[in-house]
């Protein structure tokens, strides 16, 4: 469920190894950065994004107004940050998963890729613990609030099929749950009608005995 970054295409690596840029600067040197690019396409398709991180970092060195490379490196970051949150989801970590974001965000605060993943990690813990909340909850008036909490979270993940079984679920069991209090409450009141006919008949009754 949470937001992955795409992966870099190959085309981008391709136009890194054209020639010359037409601001009069003294071109880097094509073998060096056609290594390093061929390097950089290794530890992509590798998954190595530390690697690639380094690599995108001396490809920069050589060219810092590259707006292909500013914008590779942002990826290569945010598949670092989704791999290390994927991880601590993986192991029912979401605080650990929450941590992870935080220090990206502050690492790189203008980045809106994470400014993004960071909202998916927030709604999947809040929707977390709903759900446990929805588990737990086996009164009526607790059963309805978590119900009513969890509708909003759910609705933002509309693959998440099983979740949303056991929300309708609860609602037929919160149904029942609200028929069975309906039909005892009906019984009690049944009972003290009963009782009230039974007192106004009593005094009738034991005054045609003394007569």
């Amino acid at each position: 469920m949470l937001y992955r970054i795409f992966s870099l295409l190959l085309i981008t690596l391709l136009a890194m190894l054209s020639g010359c840029s037409d601001n009069g600067k003294i071109p880097d040197p094509p073998a060096a950065r056609a290594e390093l690019t061929a390097r950089l396409y290794d530890a992509l398709q590798d998954k190595r994004y530390e690697d690639a991180l380094a690599i995108t970092d001396k490809l920069k060195a050589l060219d810092p107004n590259d707006a292909d490379l500013i914008e590779m490196h942002n990826r290569i970051v945010g598949n670092i940050c989704v791999s290390a949150i994927q991880n601590s989801v993986d192991a029912g970590q979401l605080n650990n998963a929450l941590e992870v974001i935080k220090k990206y965000r502050q690492q790189y605060p203008l980045m809106p890729r994470l400014r993004i993943l960071e909202e998916e990690v927030r709604n999947l813990f809040q929707l977390t613990v709903a759900a446990q909340t929805l588990a737990q909850s086996d009164k009526i008036a607790d059963l309805s609030a978590a119900l009513e909490n969890i509708a909003p979270l759910a609705a933002k993940y509309p693959q998440a099929k099983a979740l949303r079984r056991d929300i309708m679920q609860r609602h037929a069991e919160l149904r029942k749950m609200r028929e069975a209090a309906v039909a005892r409450q009906s019984a009690v009141d049944a009972a003290a009608a009963a009782g009230k006919a039974a007192d106004k008949k009593t005094p009738a009754a034991d005054g045609n005995k003394r007569k």
